[in-house]
């Protein structure tokens, strides 16, 4: 019954705050109206309303904190629209105000990660590396399984240059997830710059046959360490009976390309050149994006070297 009648109130109609009132009101629970919160909140606020967004959304809070006698659904309700109102903060660029809502969060539940993790990205925006830091090392202490907070707490001891504590997040990482290939990536490539002449052989190796399901960065990783072995051929052919599965990826040509160039077979690295292209409708914003994930992995230089030829591949394509 309250299914059918949150159906009636469609989102491009209702107001944000109308929503907040039938949820304050005890017309509706606020779990069968967060989705439509959340998605009118981020209407409003690219509409230049984010103020009222924020605005609104505090009024929310206080009617969960007046609240007497708050069960487990409440208090949860109440932590949940915290870091919601942190994310519209960030939105606004306050990034101040976001983490003292993420604060509130913690302190009404520490158990869960999305505020710490929220929180830390706030710190990373106002340079404050040092409390990012503290709180990924707290993320990852109460919700141990995210590999995305261990890559960006690796990133953080770079800068900072705490190497111990690079390689131990990573291997940390590798304890949780042995076939991170992401992980696997930033482990060897920091022991090459640690001491080049270290054999990473059985490392890559490990790598490259890690059993999982790649997503766009795993791809175009997978791809550098086969070739840094030397496995053009059998680089060509997965990459191949990928794009048979799958013919809309647009990198998979990309990297063809790249290998072909590496082979000299100058033809064929203008060919998947040309599918690049097309399978980009010739759009630049497109194509950059694919060349920015490559160039994570491959380098300045061979982004350059795909950029040169593309420039001509563009014009002959029309």
């Amino acid at each position: 019954m309250i299914a059918e009648k949150v159906k009636k109130y469609d989102p491009t109609r209702c107001s944000l705050k109308k929503l907040c009132e039938m949820v304050s009101n005890y017309s509706y629970s606020y779990d069968d109206l967060s989705e439509l919160i959340e998605d009118k909140g981020y209407e409003e606020c690219t509409q230049g309303k984010s103020v009222a967004v924020i605005d609104e959304l505090a009024r929310l809070t206080l009617f969960f904190e007046r609240m007497e006698k708050k069960n487990e659904e409440n208090i949860k309700d109440l932590v949940d629209i915290y870091v919601l109102t942190g994310e519209f903060c960030q939105y606004a660029e306050r990034f101040k105000d976001s983490i003292a809502w993420f604060k509130k969060a913690i302190a009404v539940d520490g158990v869960s990660g999305v505020p710490f993790h929220s929180a830390a990205t706030s710190y990373m925006y106002l340079g404050e590396t040092e409390k990012a830091v503290q709180c990924l090392e707290l993320e990852i202490g109460v919700e141990p399984g995210n590999y995305y907070t261990y890559l960006m707490l690796t990133d953080l001891y770079e800068k900072q240059e705490k190497y111990e504590q690079v390689e131990e997040t990573l291997r940390n990482l590798l304890a949780r997830d042995s076939d991170n290939i992401q992980a696997l990536h930033r482990l060897i490539c920091f022991y090459e710059k640690l001491n080049p002449r270290l054999d990473l052989e059985l490392l890559r190796r490990r790598l490259i046959h890690a059993n999982r399901e790649f997503v766009k960065l795993d791809l175009i990783i997978w791809t550098y360490h086969m070739l840094r072995e030397e496995r053009n051929d059998e680089a060509l052919k997965f990459l191949g009976e990928r794009e048979t599965e799958s013919p809309g990826i647009s990198l998979i040509p990309l990297l063809k390309a790249h290998i072909y160039g590496r082979m000299r077979q100058y033809v064929n690295k203008r060919g998947e050149l040309t599918k690049f292209v097309r399978l980009n409708h010739g759009r630049r914003e497109f194509m950059k994006t694919k060349l920015d994930e490559f160039e994570k992995v491959f380098g300045q230089k061979e982004r350059l070297n795909l950029e040169k030829k593309l420039v001509v591949t563009k014009i002959n394509s029309r």
